[in-house]
């Protein structure tokens, strides 16, 4: 499903109010499913950017994915992600086009 996705931490640090606003969101399909982690090394819920062509992920996927917190316009999606070997919290807000 297509949402307009904004990416509220950096390197697990929450970006600020007023710097948020100024972010452009990706235009992404979103899916979440279980599948096997390779940094986990489990089965774990994630969270990812769907990308029809072969090659490696838009963004970094979301692992232990939780959706924790939905509206009508929007939901917020919460987990880690790997970045350069290392897990970093991470929190997508994502909005309805």
């Amino acid at each position: 499903m297509y949402f307009l996705l904004v990416r509220r931490r950096e390197n697990g640090v929450a970006i600020p109010s007023d710097q948020l606003r100024k972010v452009m969101p990706l235009r992404a399909d979103i899916h979440i499913g279980d599948h096997h982690s390779e940094p986990l090394g489990r089965v774990a819920t994630q969270a990812w950017v769907f990308n029809p062509t072969p090659g490696p992920d838009i963004i970094p996927r979301l692992h232990d994915a939780k959706v924790n917190g939905m509206a009508q316009l929007g939901m917020n999606i919460n987990g880690i992600e790997e970045i350069d070997g290392v897990m970093y919290a991470q929190s997508w807000w994502c909005r309805s086009e």
